[in-house]
């Protein structure tokens, strides 16, 4: 949803897109309650007025607010080629990301022009707008440009606990402290890491973890860790 709400009673007309699937896909009909999400916290319970073929209008009957975590989790993964990078937006978003980054590697094989960058912004967005309805998720994560491992790895956020998947056999589990306000979650392409992107890292005091005892694919690696990173918000 992109109007702003203020106000208990205010009328609110849905875009063109939601119109469309709310009149004829869910066939929604005067006097239906809906609920609206703003991306930023705010959740909605709002009654049907009026239904036409690309417009629904609707009056706010309750509103409520859902801070933000205190601990929030970004995912930092390798740009590939094809769909696999946008592929991972639905699940990541319906299991509260708070950030995404596109992180390009040595072995990465994704990458794509600056008017390219904000066609797939804006396709991200609408990907994750999709996931958060279809999970009741009231934030949006924020989508980063992409940028250089090196880059992202010599700059640290305050309170910000860092970890690198790694196919090292040697490496514990992913394990954030309690006490961090951001866990940045860095997953490299289907290759793996380079020697000197890992040394890099080491170099950086970066925390390395491994997901199984076996070779996972991005997609399944990335999940796993945000899931095994969420778990430990709530425990």
């Amino acid at each position: 949803m992109d109007e702003s709400i203020e106000e208990i009673g205010q009328e609110v007309l849905l875009t063109a897109e939601e119109s469309v699937h709310l009149s004829r896909v869910l066939r929604l009909r005067p006097g239906n309650l809906v609920e609206l999400l703003d991306g930023r916290g705010g959740c909605f319970s709002a009654e049907c007025l009026e239904v036409n073929r690309s417009e629904v209008r609707l009056v706010v009957r309750s509103m409520d607010s859902f801070p933000p975590s205190q601990m929030g989790v970004r995912m930092c993964i390798a740009l590939t080629k094809g769909g696999k990078w946008e592929e991972l937006i639905r699940p990541l978003t319906e299991l509260g990301v708070h950030r995404l980054t596109p992180i390009l590697t040595e072995r990465a094989e994704g990458s794509f022009s600056e008017k390219k960058l904000e066609e797939r912004k804006s396709r991200w967005s609408r990907l994750a707008r999709e996931a958060c309805k279809q999970s009741g998720n009231p934030w949006l994560p924020i989508f980063d440009d992409p940028v250089d491992l090196r880059q992202l790895l010599s700059s640290e956020e305050e309170g910000e606990s860092r970890w690198m998947g790694s196919l090292n056999q040697t490496v514990r589990g992913l394990n954030p402290p309690s006490d961090a306000r951001l866990i940045s979650i860095l997953i490299g392409p289907e290759g793996g890491w380079s020697p000197a992107e890992e040394e890099f890292a080491q170099e950086k005091e970066i925390s390395f973890f491994r997901m199984a005892d076996h070779v996972l694919r991005m997609d399944t690696a990335a999940i796993s860790a945000l899931a095994v990173a969420r778990a430990r918000l709530f425990c």
